[in-house]
């Protein structure tokens, strides 16, 4: 049974060992939409650290790949990092000064952080941009934009 153990263990850390060196080349090769791409099985698990670090690593590869960093101030958000949160959403409407999404999402983090008159600003130019859920939102508040 002890012979029967060691074996796995030993089979177990060559296949570690074995995998580590593989995916360090790989890495090497890896696109920015990779690792993009890869961050959406951590958010679906509810792991936003983890995709921030891979969201991270899109950015390092394309520093202008806009979606990355979108996906990247949602994860802060989710974490209540707000301040890395608005850097991110604001690189984002900077880039993008349409993107109804970025200031929806931006709205969120001034209304978590008490600042309602940006909230306020920021939402009714993304329902003004065409976001329904944020139209809705406001509609049923009786706020027009």
């Amino acid at each position: 049974m002890l012979i029967k153990i060691i074996s796995f263990v030993l089979i177990a850390v060559t296949l570690v060992v074995s995998f580590h060196a593989c995916s360090d080349q790989k890495q090497n090769t890896t696109s920015a939409k990779d690792y993009f791409d890869r961050a959406y099985g951590f958010v679906d698990a509810g792991y936003p650290q983890e995709a921030i670090n891979l969201y991270t690593l899109a950015i390092e590869k394309d520093p202008v790949y806009i979606d990355a960093y979108y996906n990247r101030g949602v994860m802060h958000y989710i974490l209540r990092e707000y301040s890395r949160a608005l850097a991110d959403l604001n690189r984002v409407i900077e880039a993008k000064p349409d993107c109804a999404m970025a200031y929806a999402s931006r709205g969120a983090v001034y209304d978590k952080t008490n600042d309602y008159q940006k909230a306020l600003n920021d939402y009714r130019r993304a329902a003004h941009l065409g976001d329904k859920d944020t139209q809705d939102h406001l509609r049923s508040k009786g706020i027009t934009w």
